[in-house]
């Protein structure tokens, strides 16, 4: 829980409410911290939408703004992050520890899209799923989120040519996968719920529909 909501706090940014001795005004609570008592009351568990919509909204910020230590705390200490790429026909995945050092096949930074396409309110609804005759290759277009762990069923793991552990590291780390965001017009992020706090650990980048 800490790890969430210390991502919310920096765009929040709370007051501290106590004088420079450190104890709290003697008349009692002032607004700020009744404000912030709230707001700690009224907070939805981490398993809802809302709260997952937060986070995900701060996850875009960090994107935008190309903040890779930021981007590196979404990151689990012990899974890691690993993103998937098309080798030709066949998958390519990478472990990141450190956007910073990551760069796709194409030589590129991770952060070379058009960063609008991931601001939206994810719809909790159906996953859409790929047409190759649709504009953005799905039945749908715009972004979409759902409590399932698709990726566990394609073992996509097998074809990447990873060694023994690395190949036992990810079926590890997709276990953990919780929420799944297609966003038709740009890539597929998996999102796992650990001990309370939300991490990205798989975010997938090939296309539908190309070889």
């Amino acid at each position: 829980m800490k790890h969430l909501i210390c991502i919310l706090f920096i765009g929040i940014g709370f007051i501290s409410c106590t004088d420079k001795t450190g104890k709290q005004d003697e008349k009692g609570p002032d607004s700020a911290t009744v404000r912030k008592r709230t707001f700690a009351e009224e907070l939805p568990p981490p398993s809802d939408i809302r709260q997952f919509r937060w986070f995900y909204s701060g996850f875009v910020k960090m994107v935008s703004l190309h903040a890779d230590s930021l981007m590196n705390k979404l990151v689990h200490p012990e899974y890691g992050l690993h993103i998937i790429e098309s080798q030709g026909a066949l998958p390519h995945m990478t472990r990141v520890k450190d956007f910073a050092d990551f760069h796709t096949l194409q030589k590129k930074t991770f952060y070379e899209f058009d960063v609008h396409l991931l601001i939206c309110d994810p719809k909790e609804e159906e996953l859409p799923k790929v047409d190759c005759n649709a504009k953005d290759l799905y039945t749908k277009s715009g972004c979409f989120t759902r409590e399932v762990n698709n990726l566990k069923d394609s073992k996509v793991w097998e074809f990447c040519n990873l060694s023994k552990d690395q190949e036992d590291l990810v079926i590890r780390s997709v276990q953990t996968i919780t929420r799944t965001v297609i966003v038709t017009s740009n890539y597929t992020y998996y999102f796992s719920l650990i001990k309370g706090g939300w991490w990205l650990t798989f975010i997938d980048m090939r296309r539908p529909c190309q070889a």
